[in-house]
């Protein structure tokens, strides 16, 4: 099974929603608690350094700002089981990845999860919204 079947079978599971844009590429909205809600790309790609199939699950932390601190943010990567923060297109935001042919679906449901939960966490830390 693929890695978008596991994602949109968790995505029914938790009561999230899925949409799927193409064989490498979907989104899914996942439910934190209460009314809070993070969305999470997740997208399959070639590794750049080793060249085989890759699974990347991402979420928008907030816009990138001068202010913001990242050494302290790069310190809390090391509490991370699966994630990291990553700054891509003027964005802060969460990021797990793996090797596809080699994660269980019990991994990539945990990485959604955590991605969101992180997410959602340091984008009400940060700014004090929901604003993905």
């Amino acid at each position: 099974m693929s890695i978008m079947k596991h994602i949109q079978q968790y995505a029914d599971q938790i009561g999230g929603q899925f949409t799927d844009y193409d064989h490498t590429r979907s989104v899914v909205v996942v439910p934190i608690n209460g009314s809070r809600f993070q969305t999470v790309l997740a997208s399959t790609q070639k590794s750049p350094v080793s060249g085989r199939d890759q699974a990347i699950f991402s979420s928008k932390v907030c816009e990138f700002k001068d202010g913001l601190d990242l050494k302290n943010l790069l310190e809390q990567n090391a509490h991370f089981d699966y994630s990291k923060f990553v700054l891509e297109d003027g964005y802060l935001k969460v990021e797990a990845s793996c090797l596809a042919n080699s994660v269980s679906e019990d991994q990539v449901k945990e990485m959604i999860q955590e991605v969101a939960q992180l997410a959602d966490h340091y984008e009400d830390k940060l700014t004090g919204k929901d604003i993905h």
